[in-house]
């Protein structure tokens, strides 16, 4: 009975020691708390910031008669197989407290608790850590503050604990444009650029965070964007504290159809790592719209004898067009370039037989596109008996290499020229080489069935396809070609007036659209519009266009909807009417008033020349001239090696031909002769006389409008000059007249 009395009064004892124990360990004079505010940094020096209060210690000393009493802290900071702790005895000012009073310390208070010099650190390369800016590895941490004596060092608190987690934030993510997109191209250049930050919902999130915006082209269009990004210099660069950036008509251009790599970097203000991969977003790789298409089924087309017009097919996107050519060759000449708002364009100027290259680019509202492949047409001599085919010839076609002739040919049989199957009426044959006529089965842009062809000294090869030679349109087939034009436009604007006249709302939309369409296209292909006249029936094939969107609304419309959007339909198209009428009258009347003046300049022109050929002075000397020219040939003959044929006219003689002979006599006997430079002289004035008096003498019309097609007045066409600002007619008269005695020399200069 004693022995059980002992035990349990042996256990009381025990309990009453553990309890005195415990009442010991949490009776301390000084009370401490300490509280982490986020966000959290793994910056030490960030918990000792002035800005912002990261941490706070609170401390309250518990003896109410105790005054300015000195203490210190001691910090003890426990991660993943980390440990920091304050070092015993470096220097800190000493920690006032008065009884009965809450002290707060914070921020440059806490500086040397947090001072790497005053740590003792275990775990890390104490000089990598201090060289790192004193940042501690991501992880969990525990930090723990104890109030020590000042004097003493005794610990005077109980441990003030807290517990943060410190990781990196997430770099932002981009949203616009979405990786490997197209991005429309606007004009003027409007480009939304959008990321999304993923750090503020963070427990470590920084306050201050501003974003670098990197911008590259990729050179070449399939490389990795990150290498891009991380080696290209940057088309643009900013620093912006938005998450969006809108690129604009400020900003360098991007070109439509190159790809491109943006990048964004999330950046702490001061520097500071905070996040993963540096604060760089995914790059992410776009397409800037598309780059303006080549333009197809370009086709050249031999267009008088110094012009060729070339057609090509179009897109909705296109709005301008650029042609380049050159003359080809070993040393080929510089580019020259026009431009265009049509799919197509007459180029003049150019040499009888020679070979030229060309090109055509198109415009669309964000800017240029590539040039077409390079492409050749050689324009037929004067004797057009060389040269590619006239009526047109379709350049991506590939060259003929088979060139077998073909060992007969016969009335009915079909040949090939170009794209366009000619069907022989009369045929001769000289050799290997074919003479005589035919025609063209169905064109369908002209919608005709059988246009006359001639042809002279063609050759054909056994896949009967012409590899050589030149084709003609007949005056017969050129009087339909201009009947078909005249035809099919009186025809569409009485289709279109009676559209107009008609008030039945149901017949309106019941009409084709794309017959009409197709219709304006056709037309605008001929030679004899203008400018401003095909612009007006562009406008008008728009409302065409127009009445095509409107039909598939049509069912859902209200009957007041329909009456409505039928007037406006009959008005804007009466409208486009009228416009195209007076454009085709103005540019017949223009013609017409071009004629008259041509018609008066020519007889003036004559006229003077004429009377400049009637003194006999002139005559006599030209004589003179002559005689003394055909003894220098005769007398230099063998030295210059020329034939001089007896029954040759020095008034016919062409002045290339006479330079030529009289450079070389120059040359051979080394002397100059005045007289001969003379009598060229006389000799140009002669068959400038000799062609105004048949020009004069001319009575078709449609010879005098193919001669005031090659006429330039102040480098301008003559219709364009005479359709400018009115001028006086003897001003007009006068400038033609000039006109045509530049294209007289031009004409002799070439023979």
């Amino acid at each position: 009975m004693l022995m059980i009395v002992y035990k349990r009064m042996r256990c009381i004892i025990c309990l009453l020691l553990l309890m005195m124990k415990g009442i010991a360990q949490t009776n301390h004079p000084v009370l401490v708390n300490m509280q982490l505010n986020p966000p959290y940094s793994l910056y030490l020096s960030d918990y000792s910031a002035a800005d912002v209060q990261r941490m706070q210690v609170h401390l309250l000393l518990k003896d109410l008669t105790e005054f300015n009493y000195k203490c210190r802290l001691r910090l003890k900071i426990e991660g993943p197989g980390i440990t920091l702790q304050s070092k015993a005895g470096f220097y800190v000012p000493p920690i006032i407290l008065n009884g009965g009073e809450m002290t707060t310390i914070s921020g440059p208070e806490l500086a040397d608790y947090f001072n790497p010099q005053n740590l003792f650190i275990q775990g890390l390369d104490n000089n990598a850590f201090t060289k790192n800016g004193a940042k501690l590895p991501e992880g969990i941490y525990k930090f723990t503050i104890e109030v020590l004596d000042y004097t003493r060092n005794t610990v005077i608190s109980n441990p003030g604990n807290a517990i943060v987690a410190t990781f990196l934030s997430y770099p932002p993510i981009i949203n616009l444009p979405m990786a490997n997109t197209k991005v429309d191209a606007m004009d003027p250049q409007n480009v939304m650029f959008q990321w999304m930050p993923r750090h503020t919902a963070s427990m470590n999130a920084a306050f201050n965070v501003v974003y670098k915006f990197r911008l590259v082209e990729m050179i070449p269009a399939d490389r990795d964007p990150n290498d891009a990004l991380r080696t290209l210099r940057p088309i643009y660069e900013v620093i912006t504290p938005q998450t969006m950036l809108v690129y604009g008509a400020g900003e360098p251009a991007l070109t439509p159809g190159n790809n491109y790599a943006v990048q964004v970097q999330a950046i702490e203000a001061d520097g500071k790592d905070m996040f993963v991969n540096d604060g760089f977003s995914e790059a992410v790789k776009f397409t800037y719209g598309e780059k303006c298409s080549v333009p197809q089924q370009i086709v050249a087309a031999f267009a008088g004898k110094n012009e060729l017009k070339l057609t090509w097919a179009s897109t909705t996107s296109q709005q301008g067009y650029t042609v380049r050519y050159r003359e080809a060759g070993d040393n080929p000449s510089q580019w020259y370039e026009d431009n265009s708002f049509q799919p197509q364009i007459t180029i003049s100027g150019l040499k009888p037989g020679k070979k030229y290259e060309y090109q055509v680019k198109a415009q669309c509202i964000w800017g240029y596109g590539d040039y077409s492949p390079i492409a050749s047409f050689t324009m037929p001599n004067e004797t057009m008996t060389s040269g590619d085919f006239v009526c047109g010839m379709n350049p991506n076609q590939s060259k003929i290499t088979n060139t077998t002739n073909v060992k007969s040919l016969a009335v009915q049989d079909t040949i090939w020229a170009a794209d366009f199957r000619v069907i022989i009426m009369s045929i001769s044959s000289t050799g290997d080489a074919y003479t005589g006529t035919g025609y063209i089965d169905i064109i369908p842009f002209l919608k005709i069935k059988k246009l006359r062809v001639t042809f002279n000294n063609i050759r054909v090869n056994t896949d009967k396809r012409m590899y050589d030679g030149v084709m003609d349109l007949s005056h017969e087939s050129r009087q339909q070609v201009e009947a078909d034009f005249n035809g099919a436009i009186d025809k569409l604007l009485k289709q279109i007036d009676d559209i107009v006249k008609d008030t039945s709302v149901e017949k309106l939309f019941s009409l084709n659209p794309d017959a009409f369409i197709s219709d304006i296209e056709r037309i605008k292909g001929f030679d004899d519009l203008d400018e401003t006249s095909i612009d007006r029936l562009s406008e008008l094939q728009s409302k065409f266009e127009e009445l095509r969107e409107y039909q598939r609304m049509y069912p859902g419309m209200t009957p007041e909807d329909r009456a409505t959007m039928g007037d406006k339909i009959r008005k804007d198209l009466g409208q486009g009417l009228k416009a195209v009428k007076e454009g085709i009258e103005a540019i017949k009347q223009l013609i017409k008033e071009l004629l008259g003046i041509y018609r008066k300049a020519v007889t003036a022109l004559a006229k003077e020349k004429q009377s400049k050929a009637d003194g006999a002075n002139e005559t006599q000397l030209f004589n003179d001239k002559k005689a003394a020219l055909d003894k220098l040939i005769q007398t230099n003959n063998k030295s210059i090696q020329k034939n001089n044929n007896a029954n040759n006219d020095g008034i016919v003689l062409l002045a290339q031909q006479i330079e030529e002979v009289v450079d070389a006599s120059k040359e051979a006997t080394g002397t100059g002769n005045a007289d001969i430079d003379k009598y060229l002289e006389l000799l140009q004035e002669k068959n400038i006389r000799t062609i105004l008096s048949i020009l004069v003498n001319n009575k078709d019309e449609a010879k005098d409008k193919k001669v005031v097609a090659g006429l330039k007045v102040d480098g301008k066409p003559a219709t364009t000059y005479l359709s400018g600002e009115k001028k006086d007619e003897n001003t007009t008269v006068t400038a033609i007249k000039q006109s045509v005695m530049d294209w007289l020399l031009k004409l002799i200069e070439k023979h």
